[in-house]
């Protein structure tokens, strides 16, 4: 299995960041202009990008790649995995969190994908690396 990890630490509480990462239209700041939308809500009237939540990506009115949470542990981690995507045999993300300090965080962000076409995943992760890095970054700095 192909996989990549993305470490990034942010200047905030792990509460702040976590807040930040856990909700869909963050991801349109991070990767712009790539655009994110919410397209189901999860049960929890409190967290509506929660557990069992789906989010949409792409460009304008095209947005082919979903997304759902299907694991919430608020302030520690988030999983999510791509559903409907027939060019994708297994793709998992793994978001965690790590207090350094009462104002320092660490997120690690694991992302394990497998395409359906040989040596099509390398090429897809590396990719998502480079975004999720300079993604992070413009967060982090966003929070600081």
């Amino acid at each position: 299995m192909n996989s990549i990890q993305v470490k990034q630490e942010f200047d905030a509480p792990v509460e702040q960041v976590f807040d930040l990462l856990s909700k869909h239209a963050t991801y349109n700041v991070a990767f712009a202009p790539v655009q994110v939308v919410r397209v189901k809500d999860a049960a929890d009237p409190e967290r509506p990008d929660g557990l069992g939540s789906i989010r949409r990506m792409g460009f304008g009115p095209i947005k082919p790649i979903q997304e759902q949470i299907t694991y919430l542990d608020v302030n520690k981690r988030i999983e999510y995995k791509l559903i409907k995507n027939p060019l994708i045999k297994h793709h998992i993300g793994i978001i965690e969190f790590e207090e350094l300090s009462p104002n320092k965080t660490r997120v690690n962000y694991t992302i394990e994908l497998q395409a359906r076409a040989p040596f099509v995943s390398k090429l897809i992760l590396a990719q998502l690396k480079l975004a999720i890095t300079l993604g992070f970054k413009k967060l982090a700095k966003s929070v600081a």
